[in-house]
């Protein structure tokens, strides 16, 4: 037993664990024993940890003297928990996790620690990369914890959530949670992949105890059946609340993934459960307005979802002019944007089944800019619960196949139900104002898809 609270158990699952088949767990308490609870058991199956223990998010990688690896380096970096700054490529790392499997002899003796397990087919993803492990096995320090220390590829990709994936054998089941990494070059400081992060100085947000930032949504989005609508959310706040420890990784929870990169979601809503605990309204004026080919519309300025155009005929490509009139926290804003031309998708084509060991090659014509690409995989038929693989690709590329490792970390279809297959083209775009920190506006717009995100059609993963 590792430890025990009214609403959690942990303990170390014993190496001579049966793996062939289900498990069944049971807690007594006081002499008074639990329900039983099912739960599968395989042979290896990585977790990585991470900074907030939500298994998504940074995860929890050091250097050879056991500091931190973070978005942020700290003034006191050197030496275990504390935080020095970012990857570079060549570096070596340790990734702490759990899962490689069982060792021999008795875990709570300390059976295994510092063993290495070189016949397990591991592989380690790195933005996509594959990197080159040095060690994979128990820590020399704790029962039930693993490490996989490797080096950070040359031609790793540079950003501040790179994304991290670790993939056991060949099959399903076997792929790890993913996490991010920030890399950056010649640097300990990452450059984030989302320009309109690169004004934020979060360290000095460290040292005020606050940021003031605006985030600016404009979203065309599929209804299914050939009909859309247009969305929209303009949010000016000040984040004057940090979870405790959490600041020098702020930066890996708000980037974006580089271009050419895939990331799993442990939900459905995309949601990285970012840090920030408390935030206060900023005075912007009334509202923000955006004027473009087809009229202009208004959004509340108060952070609340606006749909201003039912029929989904207003967000078209061309070009627009967003504009606020200022308030008592924030000044005028006033800048132009682009939506660029659309993607035609050319495949896959509605109602594929797609065969996960094998990846998705996904094609298309047209289109600039950055595409993404979105693939729901729901676990029942209530749409509530499930992961979504998300990759970021260079619409220029004019195609891109989507890892077997990203679609093996998502579940198959359930029956009479759908996955999903989304293909956007988004935008962000970085403006100022007194009284911000910085601020962003995203334009999102569906381009293709069917099944699940979509609305109709379907797809499915097998």
């Amino acid at each position: 037993m590792y430890y025990t609270s009214d609403k959690q158990v942990a303990a170390l699952l014993p190496s001579n664990t049966p793996t062939t088949g289900p498990g069944t767990f049971t807690v007594t308490y006081n002499g008074q024993t639990s329900n039983n609870a099912g739960h599968g058991i395989a042979t290896a199956n990585a977790g990585i940890f991470t900074i907030d223990s939500s298994g998504q998010g940074p995860g929890i990688f050091t250097y050879a003297d056991y500091s931190l690896v973070s978005a942020i380096k700290s003034a006191n970096c050197g030496g275990p928990n504390t935080t020095c700054g970012a990857a570079n490529p060549g570096d070596t790392l340790i990734i702490w996790a759990t899962g490689l499997g069982a060792v021999n002899g008795d875990d709570a003796s300390g059976a295994g620690l510092g063993v290495n397990m070189p016949n397990l087919p591991l592989s380690l993803w790195v933005g996509g990369i594959k990197a080159n492990v040095l060690y994979q096995g128990r820590s020399g320090c704790c029962v039930g914890e693993d490490q996989i220390v490797f080096t950070v590829p040359d031609n790793a990709r540079l950003g501040c959530a790179v994304p991290v994936v670790i993939q056991i054998g060949t099959n399903a089941n076997t792929i790890s949670n993913s996490v991010v990494l920030p890399i950056a070059k010649g640097s300990r400081t990452c450059t984030p992949a989302e320009a309109s992060l690169a004004q934020i100085d979060f360290a000095q947000a460290a040292a005020n105890g606050f940021v003031s930032v605006a985030d600016i949504k404009l979203q065309h989005f599929s209804d299914g059946g050939g009909k859309f609508e247009d969305d929209g959310r303009a949010q000016f706040i000040n984040i004057n609340s940090f979870t405790p420890g959490s600041l020098p990784f702020a930066p890996s929870w708000v980037d974006s993934q580089p271009s050419g990169t895939c990331l799993v979601y442990n939900n459905l809503n995309e949601n990285q459960n970012v840090p920030f605990l408390n935030f206060l309204a900023l005075d912007a004026g009334a509202a923000a307005t955006v004027k473009g080919p087809n009229g202009s519309v208004n959004l509340p300025s108060n952070g609340k979802d606006a749909t201003f155009d039912a029929s989904g005929s207003f967000l078209t490509p061309g070009s627009y002019t967003m504009t606020t009139p200022g308030g008592a926290d924030v000044g005028p804003v006033s800048f132009n944007f682009t939506i660029p031309a659309l993607p035609t998708l050319t495949s896959p084509v509605n109602n594929a089944a797609v065969t996960r060991s094998a990846g998705l090659p996904v094609t298309w014509t047209g289109g600039s800019g950055t595409l993404i690409i979105e693939i729901a995989a729901p676990v029942d038929t209530t749409g509530n619960n499930g992961y979504v693989g998300v990759c970021f690709v260079d619409a220029a590329a004019k195609s891109f196949t989507v890892p077997p490792y990203i679609l093996l970390a998502l579940p198959p279809t359930p029956t009479n139900f759908s996955s999903g297959f989304v293909l956007s083209s988004r935008v962000v775009n970085a403006f100022s104002a007194s009284g911000l920190n910085g601020g962003s506006l995203t334009t999102l717009l569906n381009a293709a898809g069917f099944g699940f995100f979509w609305g109709s059609g379907g797809f499915l993963l097998r």
